[in-house]
């Protein structure tokens, strides 16, 4: 994740929040929305709430009147999940990424494929298909075989590859907090933390595994973002990516996180504190704890997904 998209991704939990309190009060069109008073109740600034701000005009949920300020736009959803995500926090994949995808997982196709085999099972165009494999090749699901075929990565499969990605977490991701330009960004960590209680105390926004993977992504890619080294936070977006389709599987069959949400909580407080080095300690428990609970449900998907299964 870059600079930007960092930003981004603040701003982004900051106007979702703005917007969910707009919805729970039920605002009327054109209500006057004053920063002061956003920026008191969710203890930031005045720069951050007119950011967010922007950012829901840009949506149309929002208008801006010279001279006066933002004012609530006319016949705006009543949904929290009426707010979109840019690119930068959204899932850039297609549908027919994940059934393919899925179809390994679940053992109904093989390892090594070929295009044709695949339009025929997917009833989809080659352009749509090279599209779609293109995609799973950039995330570092997929590799290129001679002429038109492909073949998934160890790691898909692998239950030792899934292991090993948590124990270099851990390495990387308790260094960050050790680094020595390690930078506690209050304001970010507030964002975090809002979030961290949104998901508490509103489980049933978490609609998909997809959201739950995400918010966990923004938690653990800012914290180590902070750092500084650009290095460490690459590092960590690459095993994102690799270990995205088998998360979205693996949080599908787990009860919301509610531990995993309040060791987030008490990781957020330590650093706050500029406690790095217990911090560091924290997480790296915190990492292993989510290891062994995810990879006894990882078990079961890598049973299905052998290499002598055939496309049907």
């Amino acid at each position: 994740m870059t600079t930007s998209s960092k930003k981004s991704s603040s701003t982004e939990l900051l106007a979702a929040r703005i917007y969910e309190i707009i919805c729970q009060r039920q605002l009327a069109a054109n209500t006057h929305l004053k920063e002061m008073q956003f920026a008191n109740e969710l203890k930031v600034s005045r720069t951050p709430i007119r950011a967010a701000f922007s950012q829901l005009q840009e949506q149309g949920l929002l208008i801006r009147k010279p001279n006066q300020g933002f004012f609530l736009a006319a016949d705006v959803p009543s949904d929290p999940g009426a707010l979109k995500l840019s690119p930068a926090t959204s899932d850039s994949l297609s549908p027919l990424c994940y059934q393919i995808g899925q179809d390994y997982l679940n053992g109904h196709i093989s390892k090594a494929m070929v295009e044709n085999d695949l339009i025929n099972k997917y009833q989809v165009n080659r352009k749509s298909l090279q599209e779609a494999l293109i995609a799973m090749e950039k995330e570092g699901w997929l590799t290129r075989s001679l002429g038109y075929g492909w073949e998934f990565k160890e790691f898909i499969s692998s239950p030792k590859a899934y292991a090993q990605s948590y124990r270099f977490r851990q390495l990387i991701e308790s260094e960050a907090l050790r680094e020595p330009g390690y930078f506690v960004d209050h304001a970010k960590l507030h964002m975090l933390k809002l979030a961290q209680h949104d998901i508490l105390n509103h489980t049933d926004k978490l609609v998909s595994a997809a959201q739950m993977f995400n918010a966990g992504v923004l938690f653990h890619e800012t914290i180590v973002g902070l750092s500084g080294n650009v290095f460490l936070l690459d590092a960590l977006q690459r095993v994102n990516r690799l270990r995205r389709l088998i998360e979205y599987n693996v949080h599908s069959k787990r009860s919301i996180p509610k531990t995993e949400c309040e060791e987030h909580l008490q990781l957020i407080e330590l650093i706050d504190s500029n406690k790095l080095e217990q911090a560091a300690a924290f997480l790296h428990k915190h990492l292993e704890r989510a290891a062994k609970e995810k990879e006894q449900i990882a078990s079961e998907l890598f049973s299905y997904s052998v290499s002598s299964s055939s496309i049907g």
